[in-house]
């Protein structure tokens, strides 16, 4: 990864990940009070599924919210453990596969699933296991990687995803944009996950789900007179856009059905 430009910097928020999380937590704690009339049920917990190498999980700890780390790669969880280590934390970081989760139907409140989805192996069992270990009036917070995303944010390349996968990877390699890791979690691109945007709503509505764009509001192209801006933000996130921000909330037909 030395061939980022912002390399430096970007090594520093590896390093640290824990504090650059505001965001996220504020997010997550918002939607678990707002759902929960301001008192969190001691059943509600929060599940980081694919934490890596635990920074929001180890952020949400450190804010005083209870929360499981999970995640495949056992060196992660060993991270994840050693991060929380530097605040005397005790961290729950599980090993597994998100398609096959070890909970019991309706275990969290809320799943967080942040830079994962493009990675498993099959996205249509994780929705699933999402579905079912969240309670019914439960949400999910992910991000979604752009079919056209105009700068590719995993190898940071231009236009690379308008390119037919095959011609992409060449592209990659050409530009000397492969990956080497330690830690066996490399990916092609033709083996990760992409989606536009409608696309992804009609997927996750396959599991029950409503999809909100959580960076819709706050984008600075819907600052003009409407319907001009709502236009500029729909091009743009069809178009350019790297990573959706997403929030799922189960459909009332989906709660009811798991209520009989």
């Amino acid at each position: 990864m030395r061939w980022r430009a912002d390399f430096a910097d970007w090594r520093k928020k590896r390093l640290w990940q824990e504090n650059y999380q505001a965001d996220a937590v504020k997010q997550v704690r918002a939607a678990q009070k707002a759902s929960t009339n301001g008192v969190a049920p001691d059943t509600a917990r929060v599940l980081d599924l694919g934490a890596g190498m635990g920074g929001f999980a180890v952020a949400m700890q450190r804010a005083g919210e209870r929360i499981v780390a999970f995640d495949y790669n056992f060196a992660y969880c060993e991270i994840t453990r050693t991060r929380g280590q530097r605040y005397d934390l005790n961290m729950a970081a599980l090993v597994g596969a998100g398609e096959a989760l070890p909970f019991a139907a309706g275990s969290f409140h809320i799943v967080t699933c942040w830079d994962v989805l493009e990675h498993v192996q099959q996205p249509e069992k994780l929705l699933g296991e999402i579905t079912r270990v969240l309670d019914d009036d439960g949400v999910a917070f992910m991000t979604v990687i752009n079919r056209y995303a105009l700068v590719d944010p995993h190898y940071h390349l231009r236009f690379v995803n308008y390119l037919p996968r095959p011609l992409g990877e060449r592209y990659i390699v050409w530009r000397q944009r492969t990956k080497d890791s330690a830690l066996k979690d490399r990916q092609r691109l033709s083996e990760m996950h992409y989606y536009t945007y409608g696309g992804f709503e009609a997927f996750a509505a396959r599991f029950g789900f409503t999809v909100e764009d959580l960076q819709r509001e706050n984008s600075r192209l819907r600052s003009y007179p409407r319907p001009v801006g709502d236009a500029l933000y729909g091009s743009w996130r069809t178009f350019g856009m790297g990573t959706y921000r997403v929030m799922l909330r189960k459909k009332p037909s989906v709660r009811v059905a798991n209520d009989r």
